[in-house]
């Protein structure tokens, strides 16, 4: 392919890969620098995610714009007088907006790309600026995971504040979408879903599995249970404080050796002091792999949410034999009871958690299913292919 020229704009830094918003982010920007093309990268980056550059490369122009994102409450109030979403307007952001001007000022370019959601607030300036096919890296459906949250909060004025918020984003979404020529969306679900409200060309590109994953070895000595996140995430939150409120204790009346290991940044206080019975909090932990390769069953009960689970394609590309629900593994036609194991209420988990304990070997065939269907369908060869096409 004829090398082009591509900028691409992120609403935060793709290293270190601290998430799965983050690898995404990184892979396309790896793929398209080993097809030969020249990339100029600027990125937000926040208290939460600093820019931490490792990607040296002669193609490569990589540019960070410090802003302050954070949620505030007189921010989210005075959002009340507006009819745009709170969600987005933090990053709408003028220093980086300037950044930006600079940059096409001084530099054409064949295609643009916008990393996600939170970057669309600069379409009216690349459209100023610059002729350049314009593409939309859709991470997530993200008004379908606020809808989610209005609906599972317990306070009534947060619940009515997210409702709103959800409807002003879903509008902000679908315009977004029908105001972009091609649009790359991270699953065949997403794709399906983004395809009933526009009319602009929807492709599907995956993420892809690593080698990194795959040299992995297991080294779980024993079944036990594991749940790796973000923790600043609300949806895995949600999954976390369900399992361990609901699940958890009638697991540990049948299984009473049970163990649960947790591990991820942005930790909250109230789960760092919890003391339960079999519950082990690892914190934040420096190599994740090893973490995961540790133990052996990984835990992914999300109910909220959209795009794809990077931690199970990771999960399932090491050999994890996994318990998640119907959304947890949208976005990865995996096959119940062969390389994965769905459970979607709190009698489901129990019974799967069970059958892991009383069951080695059939929890050693499904994680080899897995780590066989993970390399089958999220190679870097079938993930750069579906990008070219998009080019």
């Amino acid at each position: 392919m004829e090398s082009k020229k591509i900028l691409i704009l992120s609403h935060k830094p793709p290293y270190p890969k601290l998430d799965g918003g983050c690898i995404a982010i990184a892979q396309v920007l790896e793929a398209l620098l080993e097809q030969g093309h020249q990339i100029t990268f600027i990125c937000m980056e926040t208290d939460k995610h600093p820019s931490r550059n490792t990607l040296q490369h002669e193609n490569l122009n990589y540019k960070s714009v410090y802003v302050d994102t954070r949620i505030n409450i007189f921010g989210a109030l005075k959002n009340l007088l507006s009819k745009q979403s709170y969600i987005l307007s933090r990053f709408n952001q003028n220093v980086f907006n300037k950044k930006l001007r600079g940059i096409l000022q001084s530099d054409c370019f064949d295609i643009v790309i916008f990393e996600s959601l939170f970057t669309s607030s600069y379409l009216d300036t690349v459209n100023e600026l610059s002729t350049a096919k314009k593409i939309y890296r859709s991470h997530n459906v993200e008004h379908l995971i606020w809808e989610e949250q209005s609906k599972s909060d317990s306070n009534i004025f947060l619940k009515k504040y997210l409702r709103q918020q959800a409807r002003r984003l879903k509008k902000e979404e679908i315009n977004f979408w029908n105001s972009i020529k091609f649009i790359a969306s991270i699953s065949n679900a997403d794709s399906a879903h983004i395809a009933k409200f526009c009319s602009t060309k929807v492709n599907t590109v995956n993420i892809y599995v690593e080698n990194r994953h795959l040299e992995q070895v297991d080294a779980a000595s024993k079944i036990d249970f594991f749940h790796l996140g973000a923790m600043d995430w609300r949806p895995n939150q949600e999954a976390i404080y369900w399992l361990l409120n609901k699940v958890w204790p009638d697991l540990q009346k049948v299984e009473n050796s049970a163990e649960i290991h947790i591990a991820g940044r942005g930790m909250p206080k109230k789960l760092i002091n919890r003391k339960q019975k079999g519950f082990f909090n690892h914190h934040e932990v420096i190599n994740a792999l090893e973490f995961i390769s540790e133990h052996k069953v990984m835990l992914v009960p999300l109910f909220s949410g959209s795009g794809i689970r990077v931690k199970i394609i990771e999960g399932m590309a090491m050999g994890k034999c996994i318990i998640s629900t119907n959304i947890g593994v949208e976005g990865i036609s995996c096959t119940d009871k062969k390389n994965i194991l769905i459970a979607n209420t709190k009698e489901e988990f129990i019974e799967a958690m069970k059958f892991c304990i009383q069951n080695p070997e059939r929890v050693n065939n499904i994680g080899a299913e897995a780590k066989k269907y993970a390399v089958e369908n999220f190679s870097k060869g079938v993930i750069t292919n579906q990008l070219n096409k998009l080019l």
